[in-house]
Parts: structure tokens; C-alpha cells; sequence
């Protein structure tokens, strides 16, 4: 499947999921501690997605395979893989200058992902691909509560996550 793209198209699709992580975590604006739960949380979601072996199609699990391959080939592994993945997120966040920003180049980045899949794979490929990688940032939405005092009241995605949600699925062409 990696043959039918350039090494800059497949590129843009292995940098979808943490794209897709980035633009939920800039959603809210919480404290530091949750916004730092939640990119953990949403790292390790991504992570877990590589280990599956139950997903369809072809380009998924290809993509799939292709982030395993680059963990696998990373020297780190477990907890300290987890951790440079974190603190790279937070570096390509620290180069916004606001979290709109941030959230707006998430958004060009889906929008380049679904150009990429409309010109290069079958309809069926693209959604399939596309439905997953909303899977992934609805999963990262929910992973933590937000709103409310000491949990009371929280929602488990807030009206900025939705929202936020909501515009990745339009740039992805859903």
C-alpha cells in the first residue's frame, strides 16, 4: 500500500493521528495538568492503536504497521518511547504562537491528508482511513472530563472538543 504514495504523502498520513491528537488537545483551554493528562493520554491511544490487528481494509493497517515500524526502530521503547512522543507534541506545540494556530494547522494538515487519500486510494481505502483516524480523536475527546468542579458537572467532551471534532471531520471530507 506505502507504493501507491510518495515519501511525502505517506509521511503527511503517519503524522495524521498525532495531528489529529494536537488539534484535540488545543481545544480546550484547561490547566497545564490536564492539558499535559491529556496529551499523554492521547499519545498512548495512538500507540495503542498500532498494536491492533482487527482493523479493515488495506491502507489502515498499512499506516499502522508504518508507525510500528518507526517505534520498533526507535531505540527507546515502552514508557521512555511514550514520553520523547509526548515531549515532541509539546514541542511542535510550543512552536504556535497561539493554540488557535495550532489548531488551524491540524486542520490544513487533515485537509492535505484528505487530498492525499481522494487522489491515491479507492473511495472505500479513504473513508475507512478517514473513519479511523476520527476514531482516534474522539477517543482522545473522551479520555479525560472536562468542565465542571471536582468532576461535578464535567462532560466527557466539551463543547470546544465537539466543536473541535466536528471541523476535523469536515476538512477530512466526512
Amino acid at each position: 500500500m506505502r507504493e501507491n504514495f510518495t515519501a511525502e504523502e505517506w509521511s503527511m498520513l503517519i503524522q495524521a493521528p498525532m495531528q489529529a491528537v494536537m488539534g484535540i488537545c488545543l481545544a480546550d483551554r484547561v490547566d497545564p495538568v490536564s492539558f499535559l493528562q491529556e496529551v499523554k493520554s492521547g499519545i498512548a491511544i495512538v500507540s495503542e492503536e498500532t498494536q491492533r490487528l482487527d482493523v479493515g481494509g488495506g491502507l489502515t493497517p498499512a499506516l499502522l504497521g508504518g508507525l510500528a515500524e518507526l517505534d520498533a526502530a526507535d531505540p527507546l521503547a515502552g514508557e521512555q518511547l511514550l514520553l520523547k512522543k509526548q515531549f515532541e507534541l509539546l514541542g511542535l506545540i510550543q512552536t504556535f504562537k497561539t493554540s488557535k494556530e495550532g489548531r488551524d494547522y491540524a486542520i490544513a494538515h487533515l485537509q492535505k491528508v484528505a487530498v492525499i487519500l481522494d487522489t491515491k486510494v479507492t473511495g472505500v481505502q479513504a473513508s475507512e482511513f478517514k473513519q479511523w483516524l476520527m476514531a482516534v480523536a474522539t477517543k482522545v475527546a473522551e479520555a479525560h472530563r472536562e468542565g465542571g468542579i471536582m468532576g461535578i458537572g464535567a462532560s466527557r467532551v466539551s463543547d470546544k472538543e465537539n466543536d473541535m471534532l466536528k471541523k476535523m471531520s469536515a476538512s477530512l471530507g466526512l
